[in-house]
């Protein structure tokens, strides 16, 4: 996909790390498959991911939790 950011790009399969914050809670999730733009470096991620993603946030907030980190992979998918 041509990225809408730089416009010259192409995006390539890739990771990134996503940083939440929400009633005072920081829960970051890394190792997030993403589309990278291979010129700027922007990054996509796809709409099922963000869902699992907001799911798996509002889970660790209900329990209290104030910082969580994780790998996306081994504890949301």
């Amino acid at each position: 996909m041509k990225c809408t950011i730089c416009k010259h790009g192409e995006t390539v399969d890739g990771f990134t790390t996503i940083t939440l914050e929400k009633n005072g809670a920081t829960i970051v999730f890394q190792q997030v498959p993403a589309l990278v733009c291979d010129n700027c470096g922007e990054k996509y991620v796809k709409g099922e991911v963000t869902s699992a993603i907001l799911q798996k946030s509002r889970e660790i907030v209900a329990s209290g939790v104030k910082v969580d980190i994780r790998d996306y992979q081994l504890n949301v998918a």
